[in-house]
């Protein structure tokens, strides 16, 4: 009898999994980025991160967040959509430029329905671009270590944290030798 009981325990534990709404994946891994000679107010837009899925299926992004924000660094806007040509940064020519002259949907659902590319490969299945726009208040930079994506998949509401750290400086960036101020650095948080 125990084990009749163990086995229709296996069973429902498979059947649970098998249940499983798609996941957001993370296919490329963390990066960080900085622009500099920003001023404090002013947007400004990103889209070096993509959004994939680890099954076929779909999800919709409801809210994405910064993670460990400082300098009064927020997120003001953000969109989904697939890679233009194959790139999948090739939307926004400057970080000036605001997400709907981009090209990104400004309302409706953000969904993202594509299968992760191959692993190894890098081909088959389509990663979403997430663009971005932020702002800052403090006098000299504004930071994220990273970005917590919340997202509803199979009728549940489910987060993944996304590895990129961005760095808003007013400094202007060095000619000869790029060195970054110590105000604008930054670090990548963990990916989870």
């Amino acid at each position: 009898m125990k084990r009749l009981a163990a086995i229709a325990a296996v069973l429902m534990l498979v059947a649970a999994c098998a249940d499983e709404p798609p996941r957001l994946s993370e296919w490329d891994a963390g990066s960080a980025r900085g622009i500099f000679d920003t001023r404090p107010g002013q947007p400004y837009a990103f889209e070096e991160m993509t959004l994939c899925l680890d099954e076929p299926g779909s999800a919709v992004i409801t809210d994405v967040a910064p993670i460990e924000p400082a300098g009064g660094f927020e997120v003001l806007d953000f969109s989904v959509q697939p890679p233009n040509q194959g790139d999948s940064r090739n939307y926004l020519a400057e970080p000036t430029e605001r997400l709907a002259a981009g090209g990104y949907p400004a309302d409706g659902p953000m969904v993202v329905d594509g299968v992760c590319p191959d692993d190894r490969t890098g081909e088959g299945g389509t990663a979403f671009n997430l663009g971005i726009e932020v702002a800052y208040s403090a006098p000299d930079a504004g930071t994220a270590r990273g970005f917590r994506v919340t997202y509803e998949s199979g009728g549940e509401s489910l987060t993944v944290v996304r590895p990129f750290a961005i760095s808003l400086c007013t400094a202007p960036m060095g000619e000869a030798e790029p060195v970054t101020p110590p105000e604008c650095e930054v670090e990548i948080v963990e990916s989870g």
